[in-house]
């Protein structure tokens, strides 16, 4: 379900958040849309906390900008 552990505890926390408010407000009453709205918070927390381990690499690495230096060129292989 997740790449991980703590990805796979927070995508459950909001499925079963995410089945309880429609449900307490449809249905099932107040108790049960406050536990599906605590869920959801707690999962939406739970994914923010967790995005940093992600990559864990440096932000300088998952840069896009291309090195400042040119590529050095080839040497010609068997000329005089």
């Amino acid at each position: 379900m997740g790449a991980n552990s703590k990805q796979g505890w927070c995508l459950l926390v909001f499925l079963v958040g995410f089945t309880f408010l429609p449900a307490g407000l449809a249905y099932l009453g107040p108790l049960f849309s406050l536990v599906g709205l605590v869920c959801l918070i707690g999962s939406l927390v739970g994914f923010y906390r967790i995005k940093p381990l992600e990559h864990m690499v440096t932000p300088e690495a998952l840069s896009s900008v291309p090195p400042t230096t040119p590529p050095k060129p080839d040497r010609a292989v068997g000329s005089r």
